[in-house]
């Protein structure tokens, strides 16, 4: 038997053992279980990385990464952060734990639910050493919610959504409240003074490595970068002077200065690998590079980030929100240097990393516990693709779903009345951009490149398959989501349009079926109103948890009085409402007016009845009349007239009226 044959026969009876046992995870591929090294950016564009083609930021040690790796390219996210961390956090959707709807600011009491067990938990469990650098942004009101009491053995970096990259201060839009936000575990840490924010995370990740390599433990590093996401709004876009610079031959200073914060960013992952090199754990780590959700080209929070050519961008149901720019890279990947078209949504890292390191992540045979898939077999050695659905989400509150199945992909509603819904960010045709060779210069010389010595046509290959191909110029676009759902093959179509709403009915009806099977499983948005409480004024001017420790029953409490969700907002634009309401008011005006008409006209017929009933007994009447005898219960006398023979026309006034109930109507 030759070893093509033998390795097919392995194969099929791995798969086979898989299927008998259940879902369980694989065995890690070393005899000790790997570093666990995840780099999440912030609002970082798709179109921002190099190895998706675009040569206006470079990004040399983020591609040489991805190239000797595997490059994502269907990764999804959550459309905004919170949300996206939580999936990540828990490895279950974000509408599964009430964490769907919009973000965390710092002066809001609510958090992720302190009943769920997240990603460092499991890891510490297995005997990990776990640490968080940089962004947490799930909650601090009380001192439980703090991510050292969430299974993070350490944690350097800021509670709430943003900070000013130099001063750490942070300032709410939603209040006029402003504070210094940096902890190193509880204590406020004073220690960056002045040092821009990439660089001190870099410092405190390497120092991490460091420690590591003289103690030798497994370590899960989670380095929660502020870069790319706008700073407070007075100076949303800050870089070190001499790195925007680099940077001179694009025209637009806020998007010459982005790539000044993505140039810092790149900088960041090559000292990381470098360390890690360094210090002998490379040859056993995984490294997963992503953004938490898509650029923000325009609007709130605008850093300029370019999603191109995909539609919308974060903080909506398009692919500019949720498909995001995804890498992974270790030695234990037997299937690297490719492009992985496998759905993967960010809730599938916590059972996928698990798996890697041999951690059991599911408990006991319950998997309503667990939404994520566990796709390390199918990363590690490329045998297929486990997911086939991707819920990206389901707000009843913004009133939007954005669900994909087996390629196609159903929107019904938007957020902001449409007005991120468009295509952003195309590169400006006057800028005089970097070569090719150029860029190939840049990966080989950067720090990954040096070690991992990309091949030329290797590199080619893969940013020509990794590069998102709309087939044809973007045009008008054909759905409006307001107004009825649309239906894109997002395979062929990723750039969303072309509408397939009106071809594929019965599809339609099917998704429109599994969606509904997810709002009525999904739990009630945690969210609640801002806190006059949360003033940092009140804790020496720094954000601070400000209420007491909540017990088991206060977070229950919590839950079920929650922020109530309002009614979802109106599928149809107001101008089309007024033209649908203002009929249905007339018909309604109407129906009144003609009740009252009829009681009055029946009031009106019992009077006269009583007034004709003796002279009319001879003489013929237009109006029926009813003899008492026939109100009496058991009675067997006639109604109507001589002779004892029944009125005809009785019927017509002592029919019963039937009333359909709404039961009824949802029949």
């Amino acid at each position: 038997m030759d070893a093509s044959m033998m390795g097919k026969r392995i194969t099929i009876v791995t798969m086979v053992a898989l299927l008998i046992s259940g879902p369980t995870f694989a065995e890690p591929q070393t005899t000790e279980s790997p570093h666990i090294v995840f780099i999440m950016a912030d609002d970082m564009g798709l179109n921002d990385v190099g190895f998706h083609g675009s040569n206006q930021i470079p990004t040399p040690n983020i591609d040489a990464l991805a190239y000797d790796g595997i490059i994502l390219n269907r990764h999804y996210s959550a459309p905004m952060c919170t949300p996206s961390r939580a999936a990540l956090m828990t490895g279950r959707h974000p509408m599964n734990v009430g964490m769907q709807h919009y973000v965390i600011d710092s002066d809001e009491p609510w958090g992720l639910g302190l009943q769920e067990k997240l990603l460092p938990q499991y890891f510490r469990e297995a005997g990990y050493r776990t640490h968080l650098i940089g962004k947490w942004h799930l909650g601090f009101y009380a001192e439980p919610y703090l991510p050292t009491n969430r299974g993070f053995d350490t944690h350097i970096g800021y509670l709430g959504p943003y900070i000013d990259y130099w001063s750490y201060i942070s300032k709410m839009d939603s209040a006029t409240f402003e504070g210094y936000d940096l902890r190193q575990n509880l204590a406020v840490n004073y220690k960056p003074n002045g040092t821009y924010a990439t660089d001190y995370f870099t410092e405190a990740a390497v120092e991490i490595i460091r420690s590591h390599n003289r103690t030798g433990e497994r370590m899960l590093l989670v380095l929660n970068h502020l870069a790319p996401h706008t700073g407070n709004d007075d100076a949303p876009l800050q870089a070190p002077e001499e790195t925007i610079e680099k940077f001179a031959y694009i025209r637009d200073t806020d998007r010459r200065t982005y790539a000044a914060m993505m140039s810092k960013l790149d900088d960041s992952v090559g000292q990381v690998y470098r360390a890690l090199q360094q210090h002998g754990m490379l040859e056993n780590s995984i490294i997963v590079f992503i953004s938490d959700n898509g650029g923000v080209t325009r609007g709130m929070h605008s850093n300029s980030g370019s999603n191109y050519p995909l539609r919308g961008q974060k903080h909506s149901p398009w692919e500019g929100a949720v498909r995001t720019a995804a890498l992974i890279w270790s030695p234990l990947l037997k299937d690297r240097q490719r492009v992985s078209n496998q759905w993967f949504h960010i809730s599938d890292w916590l059972p996928t990393l698990a798996s890697a390191a041999g951690i059991p992540a599911y408990r006991g045979d319950n998997l309503s516990d667990i939404d994520g898939i566990d796709q390390w077999e199918a990363l590690a050695y490329g045998t297929g693709n486990p997911r086939q659905r991707v819920m990206n989400n389901l707000d009843e509150i913004f009133g939007y779903t954005s669900y994909v199945d087996n390629g196609l992909k159903y929107v019904n509603g938007t957020t902001l009345d449409g007005v991120n819904d468009g295509w952003y960010g195309a590169i400006d045709d006057t800028d005089t951009l970097p070569s090719n060779a150029e860029y190939l210069r840049t990966v080989m010389a950067s720090h990954v490149g040096r070690l991992t010595k990309p091949d030329e046509k290797v590199v080619s290959y893969l940013r020509e398959h990794a590069r998102i191909d709309c087939g044809n110029d973007i045009g008008n676009r054909d759905c409006n989501p307001l107004r009825r759902p649309c239906l894109f093959d997002i395979i062929n179509d990723p750039c969303e349009m072309h509408d397939l709403f009106e071809r594929y009915p019965d599809k339609v009806r099917q998704i429109q079926e599994r969606v509904e099977k997810y709002r009525l499983r999904a739990a009630k948005p945690r969210n609640r109103p801002h806190d006059p409480a949360a003033d940092p004024s009140k804790f020496g001017g720094v954000w601070n948890w400000w209420r007491t420790d909540p017990s088991r029953s206060d977070l229950n409490a919590a839950a079920d009085e929650a922020h109530p969700i309002p009614p979802p907002s109106h599928s149809l634009p107001k101008d089309t409402q007024l033209i649908v309401i203002i009929p249905i008011v007339v018909l309604c005006v109407i129906f009144v007016i003609g009740t009252l008409i009829y009681l009055s006209n029946k009031n009106v017929i019992k009077l006269c009845r009583r007034r004709t009933k003796q002279s009319s007994a001879n003489m013929p009447s237009e109006i029926p009349t009813t003899s008492h005898e026939t109100t009496t219960t058991g009675s067997s006398a006639t109604a109507g007239g001589a002779g004892g023979k029944p009125n005809p026309t009785e019927a017509v006034f002592s029919s019963n009226i039937y009333v359909i109930s709404d039961r009824d109507m949802d029949r």
